[in-house]
């Protein structure tokens, strides 16, 4: 089921996990229907949870261009609590191919069809409601960039700002910092340098920042995105606007006439780090940066890893200047405090390796060696079971099945796949769909034309091969 055309036996693993799409995702497909009889991976290890500290799990939906260009899911929510990584990989003679599974608990799971809504009320409600109480709240947002944290995060603010504001006479004092290495900077106020002061009782200022009132969720979102927008960024291969800093939110609960009250909730969207081949396309400072910013989620997962010990061992908060001004918030000697991690997730194949890292490193924000469920699917292209027939395609496989044919030459038509064009549906089309198909280029729908009738003596090949076996195997 690969592209005739391109005869290539050495394939990175990113590109041998779209060069054969379709039957990674035929695999992964059976695997989904197994879980509801296979009890060993829905059965895994809870996560650990602890009275302070929940980490939550979430995929973002794949993107119209990744769709084109042949990526899928390789994500599966089992149940509430489990999350679960298809690996899909090559042996080494580049022929046969199998599906490691990595499945991990969280506090709570939620797919890629999941509203942000959703995820709000189990992951940040409990935490708006701790701060209205009196208490301090932290609810930080970790992961890869592009994988959707400030995605998640506004849409948690959007949610919160609602939440606060319903209750009769409160208002909000907001301040947001950025910081990048041990740099920290004022993003309301033209970006003034802020000093991480520690005073004689061991509590933490941010010297020279300063707070706005907002008196309605829509003056909360527009300071928000005043905030954003002044925001360190730049371009990396995964978003063509990347935060390359900690965003760091502080909503001081308070009474409508700016009077504090007890309350107070930070908002944290981590920032994401670079894979590999980004790193081949920045120059030093940004390696440099990057350096930073895994050291900043090192000290703030040691950190965590030792609040969540019971009892709490020695909090190595002074390891790292985000650790620093988060101290006050996550171990407050005066306030009962409550975290939420939320890890979030790229589905696609391309971003596998960092996806798993992700997870990893989320859970050893609680468990110090977390338990993985591993399972091995291998792969046998010529048994009917496995691989489905072209016939049997629905229109999503169809369109991943496109980027596989002459290189990628056709990925871009991808999008014109329909509902209702499914493999059965293109054995029955005359030349002038596939053109139409293929936006009027004649030369590209005979392409896709051809691919079609390769595709299926290639069916027929197999079939044949497997009935010259299993008669074989009868007369023996």
């Amino acid at each position: 089921m690969t592209d005739k055309g391109d005869t290539r036996k050495n394939l990175d693993k990113r590109t041998a996990r779209t060069r054969h799409a379709a039957v990674f995702q035929e695999a992964i497909r059976e695997l989904r229907e197994s879980y509801a009889q296979d009890e060993r991976i829905a059965d895994a290890k809870r996560a650990k949870t602890t009275q302070y500290i929940d980490v939550y799990a979430r995929v973002r939906p794949m993107l119209p261009h990744e769709v084109e260009r042949g990526e899928y899911t390789t994500i599966s929510c089992i149940d509430d609590q489990t999350m679960a990584v298809h690996d899909c990989l090559m042996h080494n003679d580049m022929v046969h191919k199998y599906i490691d599974t990595h499945a991990h608990s969280f506090t709570k799971v939620f797919d890629e069809h999941t509203p942000t809504p959703v995820v709000y009320s189990s992951a940040a409600k409990p935490l708006v409601e701790h701060a209205l109480s009196g208490g301090e709240a932290v609810c930080m947002m970790y992961g890869q960039t592009g994988s959707g944290k400030t995605h998640t995060m506004l849409g948690f603010l959007t949610h919160l700002a609602d939440d606060i504001f319903n209750e009769p006479d409160q208002a909000i004092n907001f301040k947001a910092v950025e910081l990048v290495g041990s740099k920290c900077v004022d993003l309301l106020h033209d970006r003034n340098k802020v000093l991480i002061c520690e005073s004689n009782s061991g509590d933490i200022e941010l010297v020279h920042s300063e707070s706005q009132l907002a008196r309605s969720a829509a003056e909360l979102l527009d300071l928000f995105q005043d905030a954003t927008s002044n925001r360190t960024t730049e371009a990396t291969q995964v978003n063509a606007v990347s935060s390359r800093s900690h965003l760091i939110c502080f909503l001081q609960i308070v009474s409508s006439d700016g009077v504090a009250s007890n309350g107070q909730l930070v908002l944290l969207d981590l920032a994401g780090s670079e894979r590999k081949e980004d790193q081949y396309f920045t120059d030093k400072a940004r390696h440099q940066e990057t350096i930073d910013t895994n050291m900043a989620h090192l000290a703030l997962k040691q950190c965590l890893l030792a609040m969540s010990q019971d009892p709490p061992g020695h909090i190595p908060y002074r390891n790292s200047a985000l650790t620093r001004i988060l101290k006050n918030h996550l171990w407050s000697t005066t306030k009962q405090s409550k975290t939420a991690v939320v890890v979030t997730a790229s589905p696609i194949p391309t971003d596998t390796e960092h996806t798993l890292t992700s997870l990893i490193h989320a859970r050893q924000m609680v468990e110090s060696a977390p338990h993985v469920t591993r399972t091995t699917k291998e792969i046998i292209e010529d048994e009917i079971s496995t691989v489905s027939l072209f016939k049997t395609w629905d229109a999503a496989q169809v369109q991943a099945w496109l980027p596989s044919i002459k290189k990628g030459a056709l990925a871009s038509y991808a999008s014109n796949i329909k509902s209702v064009m499914t493999g059965a549906a293109l054995l029955r089309y005359p030349p002038a769909r596939f053109n139409m198909i293929c936006n009027g280029n004649a030369e590209h729908g005979k392409w896709l034309s051809n691919a079609v009738k390769a595709h299926i003596a290639h069916e027929k090949k197999l079939d044949a091969e497997r009935r010259a076996r299993n008669r074989l195997s009868k007369a023996k």
